[in-house]
């Protein structure tokens, strides 16, 4: 059982130290930003909340921006698809009265202009085809951006729900430490941690 609890303990003593020294860092982060934050809490909470409220407009017009372009687009390759399907049509039409003996039956002047409409249908298909392309392409591009701007919405929101639960100061500036320093504090005690045993191998290697 002794030898459990000596197994155990240095492990658990290396968590406290590091858990100790992640506080004493986080701390020292939220210090660092009060004093050299502008204002009192409550003003600057209140100023915090007008620019996520705010931006968090911003946020829901864009986002029905791209709603509006989204139908609007949708509309356009409607009527593309219907302008392709119907000079397609046309051109079947166009190519099932067309004959071998349509010289001998069809008159000159009708057999130049059926010739001329089937080469405008064929062209007016192949433009539409290519808008279709185009607008199918732009419809992915403003459901992207949609999608960019839920997922800001969505962060902004929740940005404000936290800032306006932010009851104490304490609360306020140990969540701005943590999103500002958090990575760097981390990184810093596992550095912390890792340097002695790191510095009594080397010697061991170098011995």
């Amino acid at each position: 059982m002794g030898d459990l609890i000596r197994f155990l303990a240095w492990p658990l003593r290396q968590l406290a130290y590091a858990a100790l020294l992640t506080s004493l860092g986080w701390v020292g982060a939220g210090l660092w930003i009060f004093l050299h934050d502008e204002g009192d809490f409550a003003q600057n909470q209140q100023r915090s909340l007008r620019a996520l409220a705010a931006e968090n407009v911003q946020l829901k017009a864009a986002v029905v921006e791209a709603d509006r372009r989204l139908e609007a687009g949708r509309t356009r390759l409607a009527a593309q698809k219907l302008r392709a399907d119907q000079a397609d049509k046309v051109v079947q039409n166009l190519n099932d009265l067309s004959g071998t003996f349509d010289w001998l039956t069809v008159p000159g002047e009708q057999l130049k202009e059926n010739e001329s409409r089937l080469e405008r249908m064929k062209l007016m298909e192949t433009n539409a085809r290519e808008r279709i392309s185009d607008l199918n392409q732009g419809l992915v591009q403003i459901q992207w951006e949609k999608d960019g701007m839920e997922l800001a919405l969505a962060r902004n929101q929740a940005r404000l729900t936290t800032v306006a639960a932010e009851g104490s100061p304490w609360r306020h500036y140990g969540r701005r430490a943590w999103a500002a320093y958090g990575a760097w504090i981390v990184g810093a005690v596992v550095a912390l941690m890792l340097l002695p045993p790191g510095w009594r191998l080397w010697r061991f290697v170098r011995d």
